[in-house]
């Protein structure tokens, strides 16, 4: 019974914090794809990220790219990994802790990325023209896969015929950047 209150405590900030890495990380995803603000929830997202985001203002953005909301992801995926290795009585090597919570922050886009992707794909069997969508959360999807998915379609000739290849190269890059980091970090 005594160690149920630490497990407890543990799961409420990581409950938090990981839901935390989720809104910042759409909120990146949304400002370098310029999504639509009139988006019910992409008002919620800003809404709900900018008491936080209001904090590290200082930091300039890279062009569409909001370091701050990064810095945020960073910090979050930092604690969480700091309180897990505190409460399993881990040694903590900082330089560790923070190259780790510099690879979880990058994953945490890619596998945003690869969720957006993967739902894009199936939508396509039941939603003819996302035009017609009156869904917020797949007209949020279209707007951040269409965004990426020209510029992939840009460099590389992605269809044969009427068949689009595009979202199955997106998630084999995203796979690759992956491993890549798994090997350097």
């Amino acid at each position: 019974m005594s160690n149920s209150f630490p497990e407890l405590g543990f799961f409420i900030i990581d409950l938090v914090l990981s839901f935390l890495i989720l809104v910042f990380t759409l909120r990146i995803l949304l400002a370098m794809t310029s999504a639509s603000s009139n988006n019910p929830l992409t008002q919620s997202i800003i809404k709900i990220s900018k008491p936080i985001r209001s904090l590290l203002l200082f930091i300039p953005n890279l062009g569409k790219f909001e370091v701050s909301s990064f810095a945020i992801i960073f910090i979050c995926h930092f604690l969480n990994i700091y309180f897990q290795s505190t409460i399993l009585g881990s040694d903590i090597i900082l330089e560790k802790l923070v190259l780790f919570s510099f690879k979880s922050s990058i994953f945490s886009l890619l596998n945003a990325l690869t969720i957006i992707f993967i739902i894009l794909a199936i939508s396509s069997w039941f939603v003819q023209s996302p035009q017609s969508n009156r869904n917020p959360a797949l007209d949020i999807i279209y707007q951040i896969s269409n965004s990426i998915l020209f510029f992939l379609k840009k460099v590389i000739p992605t269809s044969v015929g009427i068949i689009d290849f595009s979202v199955i190269i997106a998630l084999v890059l995203i796979h690759f950047i992956k491993n890549f980091l798994n090997i350097v970090l």
